[in-house]
């Protein structure tokens, strides 16, 4: 009696293994080795700009800050695309077909042509960064062309990488458009954090890199009057959202949970702050302590006030909003479950609401220590740090304004980033 062997899981002893093309093979070993001298090369390139720009001044790289700090995250970005170059190749020359996918082209090294080409028109259009980017565009080109023979696309299931460079780009389109916004939009605040360490030489009123140094950061209060000014606006800012939040909070739960003769006309009067100018609602607001006859008294209490009226608004509107898609059957299974109103307030209702309530705080105490108009306009004698930074700003900023800016900043992010900690925490511990 005989038997035979029957191929087990679909695989077929006869058949050889598939074997990768040597053109494919040949395309991405160059395309590897062009991402990896391309994300070392703009790293590098980073590293090289960066110390010339703050070492070497009157250069073409002296460009204002944020459009240098943008060239570089552009770069940073171009390097880390390199960088899955180079993992995505040593993928599918390790056999591994689950990568096949990934080849969305190690074309993508070419990329760091944008930096050589720069570097030619920063070094003064150097015969020889302008060879070196068209070399890099000829091995680019070569390397796709050996990944795009019929035998390779036939063992890339039919899918080339050129094609897949296009496909790549295309379904990422929006995320990278989300990242450039997003580094756009935070690129003042590394302006501020570089400026934080810059060495000033006499008082200048335009920003200017000329060394480096820490003597900013254990000299905070050496400009006169700067430090007290932040006391001010702090005190000012925690006293005005306290008083602006509890008005808030009680004013959008009326609102939302109560009907009553003026619902509207209240909804719309809480909405006019937001949608006034801040010049016209600094001269009302002086218009009216001078009708009270307290013009020539303005100092804390009358900013307080003004900060309170425009802080108003934007608490009633994000308390709403977390109120509005807040599930109200569950106050009704906790009432069900024999809880009584207070029970239900502060055993249900309240943590639900919370989170808008901190939100509306935070942003009550962002929009009071960031107020110059409306303030300067109510303010009589009194300083704040924006009043400071603008008046300082006439005769020559001091580089500690930037600390304190820093500080402000890093300390908003360590807020978000433990909120957002602690709440991932609670869910884990929920789950659990």
């Amino acid at each position: 009696m005989t038997t035979t062997l029957e191929p087990q899981h679909g695989l077929d002893l006869d058949t050889p293994p598939e074997r990768k093309p040597r053109s494919l093979v040949l395309g991405v070993e160059l395309g590897r080795v062009l991402s990896g001298i391309a994300a070392f090369g703009l790293l590098l390139a980073v590293f090289g700009f960066s110390i010339h720009r703050y070492a070497v001044p009157h250069t073409k790289l002296n460009v204002a800050g944020p459009a240098f700090a943008f060239f570089i995250l552009v770069l940073l970005a171009l390097a880390v695309v390199a960088a899955f170059g180079v993992r995505a190749a040593a993928r599918t020359l390790a056999d591994d077909t689950g990568a096949r996918d990934q080849l969305f082209g190690y074309g993508a090294a070419a990329a760091v042509i944008a930096a050589l080409v720069t570097w030619g028109l920063f070094a003064g259009h150097h015969l020889a960064a302008a060879w070196t980017g068209v070399a890099w565009v000829v091995l680019t080109v070569v390397s796709l062309v050996l990944m795009s023979t019929r035998a390779a696309s036939e063992w890339l299931e039919g899918r080339a990488p050129a094609l897949n460079v296009l496909g790549w780009v295309r379904a990422n389109s929006v995320g990278f458009a989300g990242v450039l916004v997003i580094a756009f939009l935070y690129i003042p605040n590394v302006v501020v954090a570089a400026m934080s360490f810059n060495h000033e030489v006499g008082k200048k009123t335009t920003y200017q890199w000329y060394s480096f140094t820490t003597d900013n950061w254990t000299n905070v209060c050496a400009p006169e009057g700067m430090c007290h000014s932040v006391v001010t606006s702090l005190w000012i800012g925690l006293v005005a959202t306290i008083i602006a939040t509890l008005l808030g909070t009680l004013a959008a739960f009326a609102l939302m949970r109560h009907d009553f003769v003026g619902r509207s006309s209240t909804n719309t009067v809480l909405f006019l702050p937001m949608a006034t100018p801040d010049i016209v609602m600094g001269t009302s607001l002086l218009a009216f302590f001078i009708a009270f006859r307290v013009g020539g008294h303005l100092g804390h209490t009358t900013i307080i006030i003004a900060h309170v009226t425009f802080c108003l608004s934007y608490v009633v509107v994000t308390v709403k909003a977390r109120l509005a898609g807040m599930d109200s059957t569950l106050q009704q299974a906790a009432m069900d479950l024999y809880a009584n109103e207070t029970q239900t307030f502060w055993r249900v209702t309240f943590p639900l609401v919370f989170p808008g309530i901190l939100a509306a705080s935070l942003l009550s105490f962002s929009l009071s220590f960031d107020d110059y108009i409306i303030t300067n306009l109510n303010a009589g004698t009194v300083s704040t740090f924006p009043i400071f930074v603008w008046g300082a700003a006439l005769r020559g900023l001091p580089m500690q304004v930037n600390v304190i800016g820093t500080l402000m900043f890093v300390l908003a992010i360590a807020l978000v980033v433990t909120a957002d900690l602690f709440g991932r925490a609670r869910a884990r511990g929920k789950a659990a």
